[in-house]
């Protein structure tokens, strides 16, 4: 017999039918599952021909397992032309008529948006009608949804309840997903111990997903003593059975905490701090409750991004920054950027309790997106300002949103040192310098001045946040000394990137358009 496909098998699971369905008789049973053999691709039972006749006569007769099998056959093509609509009806007329099943098959694909038009409001619903007529794996598809708010709001608590349900009935991946969110506190303080529980019952299920936090644990000390062997134990568990992100953790080398704090990483409660008074950067994550911000905070700033595990006990990684704001009332403008990393233009306002970002986004890697870059958002910072007798510093929290994943990311803390004034001896060294821009905010257009040590020619571009160059203009030969220009920009309110390229260097001013 030739290798049975992984498309067939899935098939088949789509297409099986639930233990005990009373409405089959043996005669059926013994029909259908003939005709689920005949679609299995590669096998010698294959006739998809023959496997379709007999979902047709079954579904005529009013076998709603049939109806069921049908539906899927009229939606993915097979032994028959693609009849998206066909597939809906069929798989409608096997749900009412009580097969809880075609509810979540129906819900797929409405999900996917294959055999019929993405709509992930009509799938949380067939997936709630499936879990609630009987069929379990369809507890932790709606519960999913509902945790990554999609096709209705995010609702932790309201996730929580569904997977419990679920997990009640002895659904291990409802038992993976509680584990989930005691591991990363959303919806449940964050409890590595209270994770690991659950991941074991669900991995005594077998469940893939399960086996691989659980290396994870033991791997990098959380809410467990770091265990190497016991780490790749869990690991190879998951990898043979498929899951992909076990193979590629075995292959790193190096675990996301590489320099742990402790053995064993407990979770604990963190404070809120009220005053910050420290400028080195803490071993632990520290909860900033922001100070209203009554000083102008425009300049430029050094510093670092820690980031943390999830209970906040160890520093994962630490970023070097260079961030340049400017502050218009309660509105915050800059530009953020990571040294050897991405950068990021952003927008905010300021708020007595935050400062809450408009639509900024920036492209990051870590540990587990090595070789490629995840999209996160900017959602918002609490920080404070602390003044040094040597320098004023801007220090607290950053919380990014994972795009691809739909959740707030770990703990981060900021760090930043306001730059002084350039000494005379750094101004000399660079080419151009001393660029200003006046007014800005402008209406229709602005004074741009800047000076130059040495004849060059300077090209100045104004884009977008989004990049796309809305003006550009060069100066060829300019002689050393003041240089003093008018740009008039045809464009709406908002704001915007001046760039000044010299050579092979550019200098970046941020523009508010009235």
């Amino acid at each position: 017999m030739k290798k049975t496909t992984q498309k067939g098998v899935c098939l088949l699971l789509l297409l099986g039918s639930m233990l005990g369905y009373s409405q089959e008789s043996p005669e059926a049973k013994k029909a259908l599952l003939t005709a689920r053999l005949q679609l299995i691709e590669g096998s010698s039972y294959y006739n998809p021909t023959a496997a379709l006749a007999t979902y047709q006569q079954q579904a005529a007769a009013g076998n709603a397992e049939a109806m069921n099998g049908l539906g899927l056959l009229y939606s993915k093509g097979i032994g028959v032309a693609v009849d998206e609509q066909q597939g809906i009806n069929w798989l409608e007329k096997a749900a009412e008529n009580g097969y809880a099943k075609a509810w979540y098959n129906l819900g797929l694909l409405y999900k996917e948006g294959v055999g019929a038009t993405q709509n992930q409001e009509k799938a949380i619903v067939c997936f709630e009608k499936a879990a609630k007529g009987g069929y379990d794996t369809a507890w932790n598809t709606w519960g999913g949804m509902v945790m990554k708010g999609k096709g209705t709001a995010q609702n932790y608590p309201l996730a929580i309840s569904i997977f419990q349900q679920g997990a009640d009935k002895g659904n291990a991946a409802c038992l993976y997903s509680l584990g989930y969110l005691h591991y990363k506190g959303f919806g449940f303080p964050q409890d590595y111990a209270k994770a690991i529980e659950l991941f074991e019952l669900a991995a005594e299920k077998r469940n893939p997903v399960a086996m691989y936090m659980l290396g994870l644990c033991y791997r990098n000390g959380y809410g467990v003593a770091i265990d190497t062997e016991k780490a790749k134990y869990w690991l190879n568990k998951s990898a043979a059975l498929g899951f992909k992100d076990s193979e590629k953790e075995l292959a790193d080398p190096e675990p996301e905490n590489a320099n742990p704090n402790q053995e064993k990483t407990v979770s604990i409660t963190i404070p809120e701090v009220i005053s910050i008074t420290e400028t080195v950067a803490p071993e632990t994550f520290k909860k900033v409750k922001q100070a209203p911000i009554t000083a102008n905070i425009s300049g430029n700033y050094t510093g670092y991004l820690l980031r943390y595990d999830w209970s906040g006990q160890n520093i994962i990684s630490k970023t070097p920054l260079q961030i340049d704001l400017q502050q218009d009332g309660k509105q915050l403008a800059g530009e953020w950027r990571e040294i050897e990393g991405d950068t990021a233009v952003f927008t905010a306002k300021i708020q007595d309790d935050a400062i809450v970002f408009h639509d900024s986004k920036i492209k990051r890697t870590e540990h587990f997106y090595k070789g490629s870059l995840n999209t996160y958002e900017f959602k918002e910072a609490k920080l404070q300002l602390l003044q040094t007798e040597e320098s004023l510093y801007l220090v607290g929290n950053l919380q990014l949103f994972n795009i691809r994943e739909r959740e707030n990311e770990k703990p981060m803390y900021l760090i930043l040192e306001k730059k002084q004034a350039q000494t005379t001896v750094t101004v000399a060294s660079e080419i151009l310098s001393k660029v200003v821009v006046y007014p800005n905010p402008f209406s229709s257009s602005f004074e741009l001045s800047f000076d130059l040590t040495e004849s060059t020619n300077v090209t100045a571009s104004v884009h977008s946040l989004s990049g796309q160059m809305l003006f550009t203009t060069q100066w060829n030969n300019l002689n050393p000394g003041a240089q003093n220009k008018t740009i008039s920009l045809n464009a709406p309110s908002g704001y915007y990137l001046l760039h000044l390229t010299y050579g092979t260097e550019v200098k970046t001013s941020i523009l508010i358009k009235k």
